[in-house]
């Protein structure tokens, strides 16, 4: 019997862009079995629309962030007992047969991403292949993925991100659903970490291809993001890393941000995002 398959779409106010995500969705070689859209209060007519179409199952919620969508749309399939949860932003179009490949190849991994592309160049994928909680003097993302790496069927990651990952629902049953209190940011990274960390390999499979469509280049970070941005990397620190890392790195990333702070009022968000980070603090 074919293990069952439900998709997650989290979508905030990019209404042109979902339709593109849902048009692919419903058109894969192998379809999932339900796609759950789940709709952060959208103010562009993303309700409406959604509403109009057949086929597609739409939870609302308030805006609670890309973590929070991730984490009400995993406990919503994990809930109708699906066997794997393919998750994805509102911002990615899978190829045809991207879900075919991901659920057909031979490995005993529970989490398998797509290879992600930009159609319009040569970006690789923002994936972390080995992260760096030991020295503090280092960079967090120690491997990040290289055109080196782009051989054989596969390889192994530690940090994906919610751009297509298909999730086997042992994996929540062991290590729960993304913290939802991170609003946005490192969201991903922390939810991949536990699943390593208790014994779950991800990969990347090169066959299942998915496009990106808001390149990385262009994803500028609105200054109200600083917040998050700084307090949820201090805390991936706090949570992994050793004695050193969490005593020196949060430091270097409060300066390093400070002085790159254009006006007081970021300044001043970065301050509560330090002292939030190092404390645990999440809201």
């Amino acid at each position: 019997m074919a293990e069952s398959i439900a998709a997650i779409v989290v979508t905030y106010n990019r209404l042109e862009l979902l339709q593109e995500t849902i048009e692919s969705l419903l058109h894969q070689s192998r379809v999932p079995d339900e796609i759950i859209v789940i709709n952060n209060s959208s103010t562009d007519g993303t309700l409406a629309w959604l509403e109009s179409q057949t086929g597609i199952s739409i939870v609302t919620q308030p805006n609670i962030g890309g973590a929070g969508g991730f984490a009400t749309g995993m406990k919503h399939a994990f809930d109708k007992g699906y066997d794997w949860i393919w998750c994805m932003d509102d911002d990615v179009v899978p190829m045809k047969d991207c879900l075919e490949h991901l659920i057909s190849f031979k490995s005993q991994s529970l989490i398998r991403a797509p290879y992600r592309f930009e159609a319009d160049s040569n970006a690789l994928p923002q994936d972390t292949l080995e992260f760096n909680f030991t020295n503090p003097f280092k960079s967090l993302w120690k491997r990040m993925f290289t055109t080196n790496d782009l051989h054989g069927e596969s390889i192994l990651a530690v940090g994906l991100t919610f751009e297509g990952p298909l999730i086997h629902r042992t994996v929540i049953e062991k290590i729960g659903l993304p913290e939802a209190r991170f609003f946005i940011f490192a969201d991903d990274s922390d939810f991949f970490i536990r699943a390593f960390m208790n014994g779950f390999n991800s990969i990347i499979i090169f066959s299942a291809r998915m496009e990106r469509k808001i390149p990385y280049v262009i994803r500028k970070s609105a200054p109200w993001k600083a917040y998050y941005e700084l307090r949820n990397i201090i805390l991936l620190d706090m949570r992994y890393g050793s004695f050193w890392v969490k005593l020196l790195r949060p430091i270097y990333y409060w300066y390093k941000s400070i002085i790159r702070a254009k006006d007081s009022a970021t300044r001043k968000r970065l301050l509560r995002g330090f002292i939030d980070g190092i404390t645990q603090k999440l809201e």
